[in-house]
C-alpha cells in the first residue's frame, strides 16, 4: 500500500507526494490507474526508446529482472568489499602458528595471534532524486545511478547501513508532484540485481516515472511533465527541506548533480554521506 500526502511546503509550495515500499507496488498501481487528463501522453509511444532507454516491455522485464549491466559493473566491487579486511595478525605470546625464529632466539613473542575489527553500524537514509532534464542522455543518467549504488556499497563493507529511497520531482514555480520509492532497507542484505533497475536505470524516471505521474490521482498536467526541483531551488534549499519532510537523518543527492560532476561524483557522494552524518 501506498501512503498519499499533501503538504504545504516553504520550499516546494504545494507538495502531493506518494510513497511506495517497492519498486514492484507502483507497478502493480500502473495496471490499475488512468490518466488524469487529456494534456498527458502515451509514456511508451513509439519512437522514445533512445529517450527512456527502453521499450514498455523490456522496462517491466528489467523491474522483475534487473537491469544485468549494473550488475555486471559492480559485481566486481561486491566481491572486494565482502573480502574487506577486518582481521589483523600480530606477534603474541599466545596464538595459533608458532614464529619459529623467534621460539629459537627464545623471544617471548613466538607466536601469531589476530583480532577481528569490531564494525560501528551507523544507519543513513539517501533520498536519490532521479529526476533530470530532458538533454541529459540516457548513458548518463545510468552512469550516475551506477556511481551511486558503488558508493553506498562500498560503505556497507565498512560497516554502514542504508535505507535508500528513490524520488522524483516534478515541478513548477507553484507545487510539485512527488514519486517517493524505498529500494533498500538498513537491515536488508544488499541485493545488487533487484536494486539495479530504479536506482540505475533511465526507463524507470522516463517510462515508470512519467506513467505514475499521468495517473498520480492528486497529480497536476504542468507543460513539458514540469521542472526537476533541481532548476527551481538552491541544493541547500532541497536539502533542507527534505530533513524537514523526513527527518534530520536524511542526506539528499540529485542525479542532476552526479551527472554534471561526472568522474569526481564518487568522491562527492562519499564527502557529503560522511560530513554530513558524523
Amino acid at each position: 500500500m501506498s501512503v498519499i500526502k499533501t503538504i504545504k511546503s516553504p520550499v516546494f509550495g504545494k507538495l502531493n507526494m506518494e510513497i511506495y515500499g517497492s519498486a514492484q507496488e507502483v507497478a502493480e498501481h500502473l495496471e490499475t490507474r488512468q490518466m488524469t487528463s487529456s494534456s498527458f501522453e502515451d509514456t511508451f509511444r513509439s519512437g522514445r526508446k533512445s529517450f527512456i532507454g527502453a521499450t514498455k516491455e523490456e522496462t517491466f522485464r528489467m523491474l522483475r529482472e534487473g537491469y544485468q549491466p549494473t550488475v555486471d559493473a559492480l559485481k566486481g566491487s561486491v566481491k572486494v568489499n565482502c573480502s574487506h579486511k577486518r582481521f589483523k595478525s600480530f606477534n603474541d605470546v599466545v596464538g595459533f602458528q608458532p614464529i619459529i625464529s623467534n621460539a629459537i632466539m627464545g623471544l617471548p613473542n613466538s607466536m601469531v595471534n589476530s583480532s577481528m575489527a569490531p564494525i560501528k553500524t551507523k544507519v543513513l537514509d539517501i533520498y536519490y532524486d532521479m529526476t533530470v532534464s530532458a538533454w541529459v542522455d540516457s548513458d548518463d543518467l545510468i552512469k550516475a545511478g551506477q556511481k551511486m549504488l558503488g558508493v553506498i556499497l562500498e560503505m556497507e563493507a565498512k560497516g554502514y547501513r542504508f535505507n535508500l529511497y528513490v524520488c522524483q520531482t516534478y515541478g513548477d514555480d507553484k507545487g510539485c508532484d512527488m514519486l517517493c520509492v524505498k529500494v533498500k532497507s538498513a537491515n536488508q542484505p544488499f541485493d545488487l540485481k533487484r536494486m539495479s533497475f530504479p536506482v540505475s536505470h533511465t526507463a524507470f524516471f522516463r517510462g515508470i516515472g512519467f506513467d505514475w505521474y499521468s495517473k498520480f490521482p492528486l497529480g497536476t498536467y504542468r507543460s513539458g511533465y514540469g521542472t526537476p526541483m533541481y532548476y527551481l531551488k538552491s541544493q541547500d534549499e532541497i536539502k533542507g527541506e527534505f530533513k524537514r519532510l523526513f527527518g534530520h537523518g536524511a542526506t539528499y543527492f540529485s542525479a542532476q548533480t552526479i551527472v554534471k560532476k561526472k568522474d569526481e561524483a564518487e568522491d562527492y557522494v562519499k564527502g557529503v554521506l560522511t560530513n554530513d552524518n558524523k
